[in-house]
């Protein structure tokens, strides 16, 4: 019987430990290869009721109604979304939302807004018009807009301070423009 010398024994057992170390590795790569791999959903996008905060019977509500409902119309590239939440098609707010979300539909692109947050917002009411400052941030990732594959990993915009012009109407306070300061 051929027997191993008591001085070299630790290195074969260290040899036969890597050797069964990289054949279980080995298998637990290839038995991952061989099975469906898992496709990443991409987390849900806010909608136009998503916030308690964001009804359109104040102006700080309708501002958000409109910004929230934006993030959503972004993931189709489809400005009717924005559309109730504006004070018409004619409107700045629609016509800059809608313009947007063309160009992202021609370059085959939409977004998936993951995070969006209205913040430090302050009102100021003259009868029919009010102007809704607040700071904005915005984190999210583009999307294939055939697919819905993501083509990047989610970002953060840097933050924004926005002004919002609502009017008030028989259907409550619509967005009639805004702009980043």
């Amino acid at each position: 019987m051929n027997r191993i010398p008591e001085r070299n024994r630790p290195l074969v057992v260290l040899a036969t430990g890597v050797v069964v170390l990289l054949l279980v590795a080995g298998a637990v790569l290839l038995v991952g290869q061989l099975g469906p791999s898992p496709t990443p959903t991409p987390p849900a996008s806010p909608t136009a009721t998503a916030s308690p905060s964001a009804d359109p019977s104040t102006p700080e509500g309708a501002v958000r109604a409109f910004f929230e409902a934006f993030a959503e119309a972004r993931r189709t590239d489809d400005p009717a979304t924005v559309l109730p939440f504006t004070a018409g098609e004619s409107s700045d707010a629609y016509r800059s939302a809608e313009a947007f979300l063309r160009g992202q539909r021609e370059v085959g692109k939409a977004s998936v807004i993951t995070r969006l947050e209205i913040t430090n917002v302050a009102v100021d009411v003259q009868g029919d018009r009010a102007t809704v400052g607040f700071d904005y941030v915005q984190v999210g990732y583009d999307i294939d807009l055939d697919t819905g594959e993501p083509l990047e990993s989610p970002v953060a915009l840097p933050l924004e301070r926005v002004s919002a012009v609502v009017v008030r109407r028989e259907q409550g306070w619509l967005v009639e423009s805004y702009v980043s300061q």
